[in-house]
């Protein structure tokens, strides 16, 4: 299990301080193309990179948030809650929120998992994040395909080649696949939407489990502040 008291926040890279110090969730860069899977020592190997983070980069209290574009109560979750936690708190400067992908649902999870980094890419990463989950249908009925993935693209007016050669290269498969192995490993998620939620300065964290609604978040975050 993870240790709630070893996870820590440093400014807008959100850093978790495991046994192996392995693990910050900040983002892997240059990565090979190939659809290969990553064993444990290549996990170690990798550099990371900073992580879309949605808010001040200075906020006191982080949430990570651990999901599956492909999940219902993920959505429910956006449609619901984030928005009073984006009012109420991050654009007030006091929270800020990172998103830690974990595709298992079906087969087109992990693809959108991409997409939003190749968006990101194009500096649309929450956009992108935020588009899927208001598009949301049923679990690989399509609503994700190959095709709608680049339909979303040209909704946010990216460069679709760009974009396109983004996803037929595979560019950011291996760091949507380490982001699912930490959510399993390191912060023993099983379902999704999982929550973390950390106190930058004191490392304290809470876990949450499932879509709560706001009022769980409310009390969560005051006691951490």
């Amino acid at each position: 299990m993870v240790d709630m008291k070893k996870i820590a926040v440093a400014g807008a890279a959100v850093v978790l301080v495991t046994i192996l110090s392995i693990f910050a969730t900040s983002y892997m860069s240059d990565f090979d193309t190939a659809r290969t899977s990553t064993t444990e020592d290549e996990l170690k190997k990798f550099e990371l990179k900073q992580a879309p983070v949605l808010g001040s980069q200075t906020a006191t209290v982080t949430i990570i948030e651990i999901g599956d574009y492909q999940c219902h109560m993920c959505k429910l979750w956006f449609e619901e809650t984030r928005p009073q936690i984006i009012e109420n708190y991050i654009n007030t400067g006091k929270v800020n929120l990172v998103f830690v992908d974990m595709p298992f649902l079906g087969s087109d999870s992990a693809p959108a998992s991409e997409a939003t980094y190749c968006a990101d890419d194009q500096g649309k990463y929450w956009d992108y994040h935020s588009m899927l989950y208001r598009y949301q249908e049923e679990i690989d009925d399509g609503w994700a395909n190959a095709n709608r993935l680049q339909a979303f693209a040209f909704n946010l007016d990216l460069d679709i080649e760009q974009f396109d050669k983004c996803m037929t290269a595979d560019d950011h498969y291996k760091r949507v696949n380490y982001n699912k192995k930490v959510a399993a490993t390191e912060f023993q998620a099983n379902s999704t939407p999982t929550f973390v939620i950390v106190n930058t300065l004191s490392g304290d964290a809470k876990r949450i489990a499932g879509a709560h609604p706001y009022s769980t978040f409310e009390d969560i975050i005051n006691s951490l502040l």
